[in-house]
């Protein structure tokens, strides 16, 4: 077949697609958790790499030491590496902020396994991680990724990354981007347990009989749920906006690279 003879022609070429696409699909939640099939890895990675090398110009030295081969396999994984950075950021995000929600309302001890993250996350850590997955789907956020996945091939060629001051802090304003988006996640069930607590504080120094610890947890669970169910649309609507801002991100993540 002739894209055989060409990969066989420019192998080095697809190499290093097939190590970036990989660095980066399999860091991917949504790909790389142990509930996916290794199968299924391997079979997206090589489908997506055989489209990117007949579509994104790849230019490789035509004599490749082994210090450079290997010098440029290190850098498309560290390249892979960083870009799902941006896209674990927001499910970062989602997990602290529902944790923190979780905790607040009385389930810091209630765990799940996860089989995407391969840990123990809270009851309302798993539930809002599955609707997060579903509005990335639903904006379609595959497709920005693989327009970034396209795009990083352009700024940043092969044996290419540059790991600059630029870069660093970057990734540094990604982190607390995260926890500043988990809190926003949070927000409403906070307040609004706040006040819950608030409350049962001034009716327990009203009634001393009154049991607060014993009385308070029907009614933060209660509580909790039914504002995290209100604020449902406000979640949605929250990602929604990070998920198809995700384009300058990469952009930008891209450029730090770039030497």
């Amino acid at each position: 077949m002739e894209i055989i003879d060409s990969i066989l022609k420019n192998q080095a070429a697809f190499l290093f697609i097939l190590i970036r696409v990989a660095a980066f699909l399999f860091a991917f939640p949504l790909v790389g958790g142990p509930g996916v099939p290794n199968i299924v890895k391997v079979m997206i990675v090589l489908s997506l790499a055989f489209v990117l090398f007949q579509t994104v110009p790849i230019q490789v030295q035509p004599k490749l030491t082994l210090v450079t081969l290997t010098i440029g396999m290190l850098g498309e994984v560290l390249i892979g590496l960083v870009m799902s950075l941006g896209v674990r950021m927001i499910f970062g995000a989602v997990e602290v902020g529902a944790t923190i929600i979780g905790i607040q309302m009385g389930f810091g001890a209630a765990m799940l396994f996860d089989p995407v993250s391969n840990q123990q996350v809270s009851l309302i850590a798993r539930f809002e991680g599955l609707i997060a997955l579903l509005i990335f789907l639903s904006v379609n956020g595959h497709f920005i990724l693989i327009r970034a996945m396209i795009q990083s091939f352009t700024l940043v060629q092969t044996i290419g990354f540059y790991p600059s001051a630029p870069l660093i802090g970057l990734l540094m304003q990604l982190a607390a981007k995260m926890f500043l988006l988990g809190v926003k996640i949070s927000i409403p069930v906070i307040l609004s347990l706040l006040m819950a607590n608030l409350t049962i504080g001034i009716f327990g120094r009203v009634i001393p009989q009154l049991n607060v610890l014993l009385f308070s947890f029907p009614i933060t669970i209660m509580l909790g749920l039914i504002v995290l169910g209100i604020s449902l649309p406000y979640f949605v609507a929250l990602l929604r906006q990070e998920i198809t801002g995700m384009g300058p991100v990469f952009n930008n993540l891209l450029l730090g690279m770039k030497g």
